[in-house]
């Protein structure tokens, strides 16, 4: 395993664990906007640019990645992230494999630490510190998506209690309920970390907005382009 960003020591800074689906299963929803290979393609191209954004992110010790695919192995090595393989099995008590596999990467991990969706093509550096700087003031913190129900951000500083993710349906409202996380507001320049990417109308308002570079040259394939046209998604979204 490799160690990944800025801030020294794992203790004197953030671990950031950053989710990705096996890339056959990952971003289903999209279907009818783009080709299989164009939606594993946009797939890792998202997640190269989330994680490129999380190890220059200043405070960022660690960033870890959790996944079921061997092929998103290679994609954290080339990115300088460490992997934790996704366990094949549940818990009980939340019936998600996902946040299991979560709950596993957080539980020996020193000092504050969050959770980061892979599918935030506009986050950068200067979002994400921003964002830190408000968890850490939070035993727990989250960021709700743009549609007001789901997840793109957990928070954790280390406070006294567990560390459980709730990521899937509701979410947010699951975090505030049952954890007690603080909602940070993604406003403004902020709302970047709350734009993730689930559905073909995600996809069409990524027009003249800043996308990382890996996800912009994604986007200009053609086959995805075409389907886009095709299914009604603007198949110009990319300058």
């Amino acid at each position: 395993m490799s160690t990944a960003g800025h801030g020294g020591s794992t203790a004197d800074g953030w671990t950031i664990v950053v989710p990705v689906k096996a890339l056959e299963r990952a971003k289903s929803r999209l279907v009818p906007a783009l080709t299989a290979d164009g939606r594993r393609a946009l797939v890792v191209a998202m997640a190269v640019d989330v994680l490129a954004a999380c190890r220059e992110t200043p405070g960022v010790a660690r960033v870890r990645v959790v996944s079921a695919d061997p092929r998103v192995e290679e994609l954290a090595s080339g990115a300088g992230a460490e992997f934790v393989d996704e366990p094949a099995r549940t818990d009980p008590r939340h019936g998600d494999p996902l946040n299991f596999a979560l709950d596993n990467a957080l539980a020996d991990v020193p000092g504050p630490v969050g959770v980061v969706a892979a599918d935030l093509p506009e986050l950068r550096p200067e979002h994400l510190a921003r964002i830190l700087d408000i968890a850490g003031r939070h035993p727990h913190a989250t960021v709700t998506d743009h549609r007001g129900a789901g997840t793109t951000m957990a928070f954790w500083t280390g406070a006294p209690g567990p560390r459980v993710c709730r990521f899937g349906v509701d979410s947010a409202a699951r975090y505030r309920d049952e954890g007690g996380a603080v909602p940070i507001a993604a406003v403004g320049y902020l709302a970047a970390a709350a734009r993730d990417v689930d559905v073909p109308e995600d996809l069409a308002r990524l027009p003249g907005r800043s996308v990382g570079p890996a996800t912009a040259g994604a986007l200009r394939d053609p086959s995805v382009r075409l389907l886009a046209h095709a299914t009604g998604v603007s198949a110009t979204m990319v300058p």
